[in-house]
């Protein structure tokens, strides 16, 4: 394959899967390290991609976060790792919060023991319903039909009276501020929600370092648990409290420039 037409196709693929690594360029195409650097320097020297340490990104990237149904036809390898780490801390006859992201529900289609889940997401929910040792309570509320969940102030209101075990939150947005959501009702369900729990576990992937959300969940020295597939750099690990523990997913690809 010609290098114009194998440049054409990852221009391709990164719009599907909004990052790609040297070494999914390698698998997809066939190709060896050095050839797929070579793709990636001429995508950046055109101006068409993003490059990071290790891979390529949309131009784009990090201006908007795709709503629910777009980002669950994006579903990565990596997120797939990152939810059956998630799964590993759920324990049988536990009270859980979990969020509303296309990870947690990956998670969600995994579990079946005996425990409760909060949640005030659509899809969790029809996919605990396939689970009959699980208890599924749904938050109240008006449905988000974009992003898939519920929201209202009694849904705060029935959160105040519940004490989790542990809440299982996502972020559109990671900063030294925080973790964040793009849109305020859900970010005001979740917050209570990390209120209202004795631990708190965050599922995100790395690039959510890049993205730009607005309202905030929590800071993050409320976060016990950081789930992600590749290690912070050392400011992106300063954000957190030094107890936060930080499980990465995945081995991190090294890159020779």
């Amino acid at each position: 394959m010609s290098q114009e037409k194998r440049i054409e196709l990852i221009k391709q693929l990164l719009e599907e899967r909004q990052e790609l690594s040297t070494k999914d360029i390698m698998q997809e195409f066939g190709i060896s390290q050095d050839t797929a650097r070579r793709d990636i320097v001429l995508l950046t020297k055109k101006g068409e991609v993003r490059r990071t340490h290790g891979g390529i990104l949309p131009l784009d990237f990090g201006r908007s976060v795709p709503n629910f149904q777009s980002r669950l036809t994006r579903f990565t390898k990596q997120k797939t790792q990152i939810a059956l780490a998630a799964g590993q801390y759920f324990k049988p006859h536990q009270v859980y919060f979990v969020d509303s992201s296309t990870i947690l529900l990956k998670t969600c289609q995994n579990l079946n023991m005996p425990l409760t889940i909060v949640t005030h997401s659509l899809d969790n929910c029809m996919a605990l319903a396939e689970h009959n040792k699980v208890k599924v309570k749904v938050l109240s509320g008006t449905l988000n039909h974009e992003n898939r969940y519920f929201y209202s102030n009694l849904a705060i209101e029935e959160l105040q009276n519940i004490v989790f075990d542990t809440a299982f939150i996502a972020a559109s947005g990671i900063d030294a501020n925080g973790a964040y959501l793009l849109d305020q009702d859900d970010a005001q369900i979740v917050g209570m929600a990390v209120k209202r729990a004795r631990k708190v576990i965050l599922v995100a992937e790395h690039h959510k370092f890049v993205n730009q959300s607005y309202y905030r969940i929590c800071p993050l020295d409320k976060i016990s648990l950081f789930i992600t597939d590749e290690e912070p750099t050392p400011a992106q690990r300063a954000m957190f409290s030094p107890e936060t523990e930080i499980i990465i997913t995945a081995e991190k690809e090294e890159v020779k420039e």
